[in-house]
């Protein structure tokens, strides 16, 4: 919404000031127009890259996202320089769970139903921010 009256402010008032000099012809003043435009919104909006460090032990989440029409049970267990870690989830329909500042490495992966069978099961190598999305 912020965006939304920067934009009209200044295709409002910008040109009004640009007028005034008769000497910039109207391609410049569009090209002007649209440099402080894209420099606006880039300001507001941010760099919108996130930087990863390539030399993290841990990654900064890891996520699971049920879309499953039932709640599921997701556990995950892995061994990282000999520590144990055991994680269990329990996800409500179209609901997510994560955790976070997890260790990088290969854990396992059981997804339950609510009925305790084994809906899924396997092996994931975390080495960055994931979100894995259980499907029918």
């Amino acid at each position: 919404m912020k965006i939304k009256y920067f934009l009209i402010f200044f295709i409002y008032v910008f040109p009004l000031s640009l007028q005034s000099q008769s000497t910039i012809s109207g391609l410049d003043k569009g090209l002007a127009i649209g440099n402080i435009l894209v420099q606006g919104y880039m300001a507001l909006k941010g760099n919108g890259t996130k930087k990863t460090d390539p030399n993290a032990k841990t990654v900064d989440s890891f996520c699971f996202k049920n879309k499953i029409e039932e709640k599921i049970t997701v556990k995950i267990n892995g061994k990282i320089e000999d520590e144990e870690i055991k994680k269990e989830f329990v996800i409500q329909k179209d609901e997510k769970e994560c955790t976070y500042n997890l260790p990088k490495g290969i854990y396992t992966y059981e997804v339950l139903l609510s009925s305790k069978d084994t809906y899924q099961k396997g092996e994931y190598k975390v080495s960055e921010e994931t979100l894995m999305t259980i499907n029918h």
